[in-house]
């Protein structure tokens, strides 16, 4: 936050990659451990920290500016020494085209920003000809004809004064006259709208693979008229060009430049569709789920988890976990779960509960606890994460509790009701939010009752006191053999400005014409995906805010993400500034569930 890269500590203990002696893991724990972490503040959760040399132990401590680090205890993932997936190291990289991006010029380009923190102006630089060695290893006056030529500094070969301080980023790479993508044109990849103080930002810029090089140089002090070279200091590092933005006017918020829609918005809205923070349990005693099957055709009806199949579900949500964190940033708070919990998907928290902020600024946020189908999932409702969200939503925050619409029994536990017979709505698996519009997509079946979805958005809005939830969008959607498909979020997504949805699963066309033209009328662009991109998990995606750059990324399992053809990626990187994914094949095949199913997002 304000421009502070936040830190990461992640320990990983695995007795499947490392044999640890008794004495070895009892020093670890009660020296090393304690001592690492004697200076951050944690939080630990009724689940008490439990140890063995066959268990696998995730420590996840994240610190980030003056926030308080989290650590819900009572084990996670990942074995020592297993290296970290990247987000295109599994996959083939992609042709981006940059579109209208580019020019044909030879002319050098500038663009100033007329501000940073000290308020310093920053000039960027797109010389008219590539050089074979970084601007540090460039004398000083070929400098100076670089800056000349694009006016970077005014007067500057006529003798004139240089203000002291003035800050240059010469863009040296990956750009070359001969690239296949052209030249770059600086106006179309960075835009400043100074009175929103917002820096609207090429989703390009964000990606390795068209990602601009600039090195950032300093205009020292010199004398009036003086006829010699300016004096520069030239930073030795080379950093993105978003990084060089970001130093320059960390207060700046940063926006992504997405293609204009023949539809504009219903309405702009009031806050982001998407999050830096979210909610995740560790798979830490994963099962597979025998009653949740029996509606569930993304799952094996008889699988079972064995240990080394645990172990590899740990592992595999380590690296999800790590690519939320690490790569994109956001904050997360883990918990975990134990046998006595008797909760083998709670690994999947957004059934339960989700948050929501209003659409009218004066309005309240809005915590929903839904009714699940399944009654080993209901117990997935845990005082001890309750309490937690409602502490991090604040005092203002009202409680909806579906439960009670859907078995309106005097002092009854909901745990207590019957499978059978009862309206189930199973929180952001059986509704897609567009949180922008305020739209809900509703797939009915049995854990989707269109009658309990609709009494969900007049109780939240009521709670509110304004509207959170303007419509309803109801229909019926089928997978490949037939079977009405369990949850909403695994045939569609809805992000910022565009959609991902299986629209061949939508059988009846008046019901299909009814999402289209929604999704239409509220400026979106949709990606149509085939079932079998679907039964890949490819609708299973959120989008996730970066926390550190505030622009959208969309996060999805690997396979999902290797389902996608070229064009339906350039569609998607036209919209976000990338898309993040972990693989995590074994849970989603004995899971039933995938990287959207395992984030609950927190809206505060």
């Amino acid at each position: 936050r304000g421009g502070a890269i936040p830190t990461y500590i992640r320990i990983f203990l695995s007795s499947s990659a490392v044999a640890l002696p008794d004495a070895r893991l009892r020093f670890l724990m009660t020296t090393a451990l304690p001592s690492l972490l004697s200076s951050v503040s944690l939080s630990l959760s009724c689940s008490a920290l439990s140890l063995s040399r066959s268990s696998a132990v995730l420590a996840a401590v994240t610190t980030s500016g003056n926030h308080h680090a989290r650590f819900f205890s009572s084990a996670a993932s990942a074995a020592a020494g297993e290296p970290e997936t990247s987000l295109e190291s599994r996959v083939p990289k992609v042709p981006h085209s940059l579109g209208e991006c580019h020019v044909d010029a030879a002319d050098a380009q500038h663009l100033r920003l007329p501000f940073d923190e000290n308020r310093n102006p920053l000039t960027i630089v797109l010389p008219n000809r590539r050089f074979s060695q970084p601007p540090m290893a460039m004398k000083a006056d070929k400098i100076s004809r670089i800056l000349a030529d694009a006016e970077a500094v005014e007067n500057i070969s006529g003798g004139g004064m240089a203000a002291p301080g003035t800050k240059v980023a010469i863009v040296s790479a990956p750009f070359r006259r001969d690239h296949a993508y052209g030249m770059p044109n600086l106006e179309a990849l960075v835009q400043l709208d100074e009175l929103t103080n917002t820096l609207h930002v090429c989703p390009s810029l964000f990606r390795p693979e068209t990602t601009l090089l600039a090195t950032e140089v300093t205009i020292a002090e010199r004398q009036q008229g003086s006829s010699e070279s300016v004096d520069f200091d030239v930073d030795a590092t080379p950093l993105s060009l978003v990084d060089v933005l970001m130093q320059h006017s960390p207060d700046v918020r940063m926006k992504l430049i997405t293609p204009t829609q023949p539809n504009e918005p219903m309405s702009a809205p009031v806050h982001a569709a998407s999050t830096d923070r979210v909610l995740m349990v560790a798979p830490t005693c994963f099962q597979v789920n025998a009653e949740a099957s029996a509606d569930n055709t993304f799952m094996p009806k008889d699988g079972v988890a064995t240990d080394e199949i645990k172990d590899t579900v740990l592992r595999e949500f380590s690296r999800l976990h790590n690519v939320i964190t690490n790569e994109l940033c956001v904050d997360v708070e883990l918990f975990t779960h134990d046998g006595y919990h008797g909760t083998p998907d709670a690994v999947f928290p957004n059934n339960w509960f989700s948050t929501h902020l209003p659409l009218d600024e004066n309005g309240n946020g809005v915590i929903a606890l839904y009714p699940m189908k399944c009654p080993n999932r209901r117990r997935e409702v845990r005082t001890d994460m309750l309490n937690h969200v409602k502490r991090l939503c604040g005092p203002d925050a009202k409680l909806v509790d579906v439960r009670k619409m859907s078995w309106p029994e005097d002092g009854a536990c909901f745990a207590a009701a019957p499978q059978e017979g009862l309206p189930f709505l199973e929180g952001t698996g059986s509704i897609v939010m567009d949180r922008g519009a305020g739209v809900a997509y509703v797939s009915l079946s049995k854990r989707a009752d269109a009658g309990l979805a609709n009494q969900w958005r007049d109780a939240v809005n009521k709670a509110a006191r304004t509207e959170i939830v303007r419509r309803v969008v109801p229909f019926k959607s089928f997978d490949s053999s037939g079977g009405l498909i369990y949850h909403t979020n695994v045939m569609m997504m809805v992000g910022s400005t565009y959609a991902i949805v299986c629209l061949e699963a939508i059988h009846d066309m008046a019901e299909r014409s009814a999402v289209e033209n929604q999704l239409a009328a509220d400026g979106k662009e949709v990606v149509a995906i085939t079932k079998e991109q679907m039964a890949c998990m490819a609708g299973n995606a959120l989008e996730l805010q970066h926390g550190l750059y505030g622009v959208p990324y969309v996060i999805m399992s690997t396979q999902a993400r290797e389902s996608l053809d070229a064009d339906q990626v350039s569609v998607l990187e036209r919209h976000v500034a990338g898309i993040a994914h972990a693989d995590i094949r074994t849970l989603e095949t004995l899971g039933g569930g995938s990287v959207r199913c395992t984030i609950a997002e927190l809206f505060l």
